[in-house]
């Protein structure tokens, strides 16, 4: 199964080797960490309209929990017409609470076909100068030998923390295993730090969103149950008369203790919304060490710590670009984060 997810994303990175080929060494490291930066790039490219729909999707969501929150109350007792307003009111603003799932379910094959392609440099039980004779998905055995002389900043691309000091000699001689362990350490903790910071900025966004979401609401309610203007939390006189907002006031007090026996009716989008925000909260605490662990345990090469500091990278940038263009579209104050599936 992972070869079938390697030999597109092998023949994808081979393109961009040949191209940047024409310009620099094939073995050198420009070539192959450029290659990498170009799979990332065609990669997020293809998939930022659908990335652009899901957080446009998130934060028209935001701007709707008023309206939803008015259906609930008048449909209560009848959720078949609860439902179908609600859909209503998703299809008029042209927004899908399911909405998003592609960029997740592209990202995450990407990444493994990325990760079996690397290993496959060096597998196991065989010699560097035995590896160097093998294709390798998309790759024929010249461009193994390439990627196998490959280096950054000094370190082969192809080594990982546990590698055998036999293949490590064979691949650049000299190289010491103090020395991968700490470019791979290094580089491996990077791409956590960017993981975290981008999670957790995103994360103070999605807080401050329903934040925002919760005070428009309660301002909705008190006007609603008021019966006239709200200040400061405090009904006026209505049309200057102060008993008219008397009688307002107990209204509201008998329809606030109606409420508190009423069973909650649980909104589709919102309980999606909590549950997107639990899993960023968990995720923005497992994402950080997975490149790291995976440098220790599953031996991932240093190749693969340079694309999840690149991915992560163009993450940050890449957000800021959409999330000002959505600001100016529907303005909440910067509020809206990210989808998790920007992460991989």
């Amino acid at each position: 199964m992972l070869d079938a997810l390697a030999y597109p994303v092998s023949l994808l990175m081979k393109f961009w080797h040949w191209l940047l080929s024409l310009v620099v060494p094939g073995d050198s490291g420009i070539a192959w960490v450029g290659s990498i930066l170009l799979l990332v790039v065609t990669v997020r490219l293809i998939l930022l309209r659908p990335m652009w729909v899901q957080m446009y999707s998130m934060r028209k969501m935001a701007t709707l929990t008023p309206e939803i929150k008015r259906i609930q109350k008048e449909y209560k007792d009848d959720r078949p017409k609860q439902a179908e307003e609600m859909q209503r009111v998703y299809n008029d603003a042209q927004v899908n609470p399911l909405s998003g799932c592609l960029p997740m379910l592209v990202q995450i094959p990407v990444f493994l076909g990325l990760y079996h392609t690397l290993i496959g440099f060096t597998p196991r039980g065989m010699s560097i100068q035995e590896a160097a004779a093998q294709s390798n998905g998309a790759f024929g055995p010249e461009q193994v030998s390439q990627f196998l002389s490959a280096q950054f900043f000094g370190v082969p691309l192809a080594a990982y923390i546990r590698m055998p000091r036999e293949q490590l000699e064979s691949l650049a001689q000299g190289t010491s295993t103090s020395t991968v362990l700490i470019m791979c350490v290094t580089l491996f903790l990077l791409a956590g730090i960017a993981t975290w910071i981008n999670m957790r900025n995103s994360m103070k966004r999605q807080e401050r969103a329903r934040e925002q979401a919760k005070e428009e609401e309660k301002l909705i309610e008190e006007a609603e149950r008021a019966g006239g203007p709200v200040v400061d939390g405090e009904v006026v006189a209505i049309d200057g008369n102060s008993d008219a907002a008397d009688e307002a006031k107990k209204e509201s007090a008998k329809k606030e203790a109606a409420k508190k026996d009423e069973p909650e009716v649980p909104d589709f989008a919102q309980v999606l919304q909590d549950s997107m925000g639990q899993s960023m909260k968990i995720m923005m605490y497992v994402f950080p060490i997975f490149p790291l662990v995976g440098a220790f345990m599953f031996n991932f090469p240093l190749a693969i710590g340079i694309y999840f500091l690149l991915n992560n990278v163009w993450t940050a940038v890449q957000s800021h670009l959409l999330l000002n263009r959505l600001e100016k579209l529907l303005p909440t104050g910067g509020a809206a984060g990210l989808p998790p599936s920007a992460y991989m």
